[in-house]
């Protein structure tokens, strides 16, 4: 058997395996003798019938057949050989083949990329420092009731922190724009659902108002279709209602299901749940950043065929509409989650390499520590620790986690650390959605 590599890019390889005529023959000749042992033909008994007349009934079958295994064990053995790892499963094209030739073939399949780890040096990170106070306390209190808002029709013109109900339309050059409608829309005035410019017009109307008015979209609007455009709009308002929030009393403490020491003990329950996440996402805020610098500083080929596994495994998760073979579905699933499947592959790739080169395996205590952790937060913490017992990928998922953190562990220890005093709000508060989404979210719904 000759076996040549070519070498088509950084990743990619195409191997050529060459099959002596003589050995295809000889697979032939003993499938067809193993076969005529136990066929059944009419007019013979069992296993009598001639080779010739069993090559003629099923020589073709037989060749096909010989050839895939021959083309199947022999790649195995070239694989061996070179010493090749590929990642997916290899693209086969076999030469055409006459009779008495050798039988050829090429396998192209891309391989794990080759790199040394590098730049931890170079890596700096900024760990916010922050305590929960009494008046973040106090800030979650108010959003607690805040939650918990009823709201009270009243016959006045509406003022910030009033909900109004809405119909809506706008046109840009006479024509409807998508999500630039919509009917029977609550707005809060003041948590900019809509563009200011839009809630501002609002304030001051009364139930069964309608008004009509120009509003153009800012630079830099999250919309780019109508960013810098000028629409018209307009509003009929049906019912302008008051917010009504309950009283900090115990019957509020006990709804949250803190059964004793009424609203001392619904903060000290406020608290610990804050610390726990203030801890959390000062963890996420700096492995963010350790994992980002270390994207940053090693550049490492990608295999397309773990993007393409990504983008798929993605759009799962995001229950993305299936597409099968639709390329439109395909282009517009490596449009939106190409980026972010790059990024993970890389880290991936990185975070094994980091790994193997310094012997870290994943400590079995921390990832039970982290399960309890995670079962703790539940109702029923035992069924869910017996559930990931019996999801072998969800546990998998846990333990790559685990990994993570320990390689962030260890990174620390040799990256610039400088920390930043900051605040629980700070930390805790996500980006906010852009204003005036709601005016686009007609379309989606």
């Amino acid at each position: 058997m000759q076996v040549s590599v070519e070498r088509l890019s950084d990743l990619e390889r195409r191997v050529t395996v060459q099959i002596p005529a003589e050995r295809l023959t000889k697979e032939i000749q003993d499938r067809l003798q193993s076969l005529s042992r136990r066929a059944r033909v009419d007019g013979f008994r069992p296993g009598k019938a001639p080779l010739k007349l069993i090559k003629q009934m099923y020589g073709d079958q037989v060749r096909y057949e010989a050839v895939s295994e021959l083309m199947e064990r022999s790649l195995h053995e070239a694989l061996l050989q070179e010493k090749l790892s590929p990642l997916g499963g290899p693209k086969i094209e076999p030469k055409p083949l006459e009779e008495g030739q050798d039988l050829e073939y090429c396998a192209t399949f891309e391989v794990v990329p080759e790199f040394e780890l590098a730049g931890f040096e170079n890596i700096t990170v900024e760990r916010p420092v922050a305590e929960v106070t009494e008046q973040d306390i106090d800030a979650m209190i108010e959003t607690l009731r805040e939650q918990r808002t009823t709201w009270i029709a009243v016959e006045r013109m509406a003022r910030e922190g009033d909900r109004v109900w809405i119909d809506f339309s706008g046109q840009i050059d006479g024509q409807d724009f998508p999500g630039g409608k919509g009917e029977n829309t609550a707005v809060v005035l003041g948590k900019s659902a809509m563009p200011k410019d839009f809630e501002d017009r609002l304030v001051g109307l009364s139930a069964d108002a309608e008004i009509e008015f120009d509003m153009m979209f800012p630079d830099g609007y999250h919309i780019e279709d109508v960013t810098g455009k000028t629409a018209r709009f307009h509003v009929k308002l049906h019912a302008v209602e008051e917010a009504s929030l309950p009283e900090v009393d115990e019957a509020f403490a006990e709804s949250f299901d803190v059964k004793e020491g009424g609203i001392a003990g619904l903060r000290r329950s406020l608290r610990d749940n804050m610390e726990r996440e203030l801890r959390d996402g000062i963890k996420t805020r700096v492995k963010r950043q350790v994992m980002q610098g270390l994207l940053d500083a090693n550049d490492i080929p990608l295999p397309q065929a773990l993007i393409r596994f990504e983008i798929e495994n993605l759009a799962r998760q995001l229950h993305f509409p299936a597409g099968g073979d639709d390329e439109r579905i395909r282009d517009l699933k490596a449009q939106l989650l190409g980026s972010e499947a790059r990024r993970r592959v890389a880290l991936g790739l990185l975070v094994s390499r980091l790994a193997a080169d310094q012997g870290i395996q994943v400590d079995t205590q921390r990832v039970q520590a982290y399960l309890q952790s995670l079962a703790a937060t539940y109702q029923e913490p035992a069924e869910v620790l017996r559930w990931y017992e019996q999801t072998p990928q969800a546990l998998d998922g846990v333990r790559a986690l685990v990994l993570e953190d320990q390689i962030v562990d260890w990174l620390l220890e040799r990256v610039r650390v400088t920390d930043k005093s900051s605040a629980f709000a700070e930390i805790m508060t996500p980006g906010k959605q852009p204003a005036g989404s709601a005016v686009h979210q007609e379309l989606s719904e």
